[in-house]
C-alpha cells in the first residue's frame, strides 16, 4: 500500500511529464506553501489564504519535497499556444 506522500509524488510526476497541472488553463495564480507544524506542508492562495485546490485534491499534508514541486508547477503554468 502506498502511502500518501508516494501518492502525492506519483501525481505530481504526471503533472511534470503533462506540462502542468490539469484543469488550470494556462492561469497565473500564486500559491505559497505553509508549514503545518506536524512535518507536513499546504499549498495556498496567496491572496485568498483558502487551501489550493486541483480537481478533487486538497493540496494539504504534502512532505517538504511535494510540496516545493507542486508549488513550481502552480505558479509557472504552461505558456498558451497561439
Amino acid at each position: 500500500m502506498k502511502s500518501k506522500h508516494e501518492e502525492h509524488a506519483l501525481a505530481i510526476s504526471a503533472w511534470e511529464s503533462e506540462g502542468g497541472a490539469p484543469n488550470r488553463s494556462g492561469q497565473r495564480d500564486q500559491y505559497g506553501r505553509r508549514f503545518d507544524g506536524d512535518g507536513t506542508y499546504t499549498i495556498y492562495h496567496l491572496f485568498t489564504g483558502e487551501t489550493a485546490e486541483v480537481g478533487p485534491w486538497k493540496m494539504e499534508g504534502l512532505s517538504p519535497k511535494n510540496a516545493g514541486r507542486a508549488l513550481r508547477i502552480l505558479n509557472n503554468p504552461p505558456e498558451a499556444t497561439v
